[in-house]
């Protein structure tokens, strides 16, 4: 989400709670089983067992990716970075996009790094080299703000158009298809969701609000808002019924798999959750244990133990200067 898109939800949540949001081994997009993961037994998402450590600092940080190799990218509101573990043990973020761009979600698929970003609605990408340099391959249309990015089984790449703060709201997620790996064929509706009222924030089978996005097997799950939802990729290539899985009265951002579980990024309460497949809610962080999730997935070796947690924080929306912009990883004590 950028910074005027959250103020505009925090005005109207606020309202509301008066009254009563790559591959599938690495929780990213999708291209595999998530059998092998680690179980919601095995995780900790929890101040009674764990803590964060900050790890580098990303302005506006955003989304996390790691690729089958243990690769890690972060996007954020000046670039997009591969983050790197120096022998001493710190950690250092490349920027990969020659030039200021702000990147939000992304996916890998055949060897390339494909990400959003930039004012102008950008799909960008990178062949996953040494040293990978982005570069815009395609100018979304009709679109509010590119947000969330999985790879489908189709060889296809579907993404979030996040609705809220554009004159004309139009929820949905797009499917894009393309000839080869840098040139777009095709951009067409997969999930419609509704261009009016955006209260209760999800909780039905409405897509209003939109965010992450994530794959496993033919299954993908994302962020409505206050709503976790799952919808499934027919063998015709259509969209399943929007399936309610969770709901509760914030903004969730991001998602990430784990191997039975879901883990998501809680903005507005600062804190992170880790929900069964059929949504129940089986461990959180406590409010404010971060300023303002924006993403959260499961590690990845060499950098990481599959149990460590990322987080990215973006800290106090629109600034990319204080030091509450990172990367982190939440682990057991």
């Amino acid at each position: 989400m950028d910074h005027c898109r959250r103020i505009v939800l925090a005005g109207v949540l606020a309202g509301l709670v008066a009254c009563s949001g790559g591959d599938v081994g690495t929780g990213a997009g999708g291209t595999g089983s998530t059998a092998a993961l680690p179980r919601a037994a095995d995780l900790c998402v929890s101040n009674d067992c764990g803590s964060a450590t900050i790890l580098v600092a990303i302005p506006d940080a955003e989304n996390i990716l790691f690729a089958d190799d243990g690769r890690l990218f972060v996007t954020g509101g000046e670039n997009l970075y591969e983050i790197h573990k120096s022998a001493d043990g710190s950690f250092s973020a490349t920027p990969l996009y020659d030039g200021t761009c702000s990147f939000t979600g992304m996916a890998i698929m055949q060897g390339w790094l494909y990400a959003n970003g930039c004012d102008d609605h950008s799909l960008l990408a990178a062949r996953l080299t040494a040293t990978p340099q982005l570069a815009k391959i395609y100018q979304y249309t009709g679109f509010c703000i590119p947000n969330g990015m999985a790879a489908g089984p189709d060889g296809r790449l579907y993404v979030v158009d996040e609705p809220l703060n554009c004159q004309a709201a139009d929820p949905k997620i797009v499917r894009i298809t393309l000839s080869d790996a840098t040139h777009v064929s095709a951009q067409d509706t997969w999930v419609q969701g509704s261009p009016t009222g955006l209260l209760p924030f999800g909780g039905d089978n409405v897509l209003r609000f939109p965010n992450g996005l994530v794959r496993d097997g033919s299954t993908f799950y994302g962020t409505d808002g206050g709503s976790v939802f799952s919808v499934q990729l027919g063998s015709d290539g259509s969209a399943g019924e929007v399936l309610p899985l969770f709901w509760e009265p914030t903004a969730h951002d991001d998602i990430g798999l784990c191997g039975d579980c879901l883990l998501v990024a809680d903005f507005f309460g600062g804190r992170i959750a880790l929900l069964s497949r059929d949504g129940e809610l089986l461990q959180e962080t406590l409010q404010q244990t971060f300023t303002a999730v924006s993403s959260v997935r499961l590690g990845r070796p060499p950098l990481f133990a599959p149990t460590d947690v990322l987080v990215t924080d973006k800290g106090v929306i629109g600034d990319n200067d204080l030091p509450i912009d990172y990367l982190a990883v939440f682990r057991r004590d």
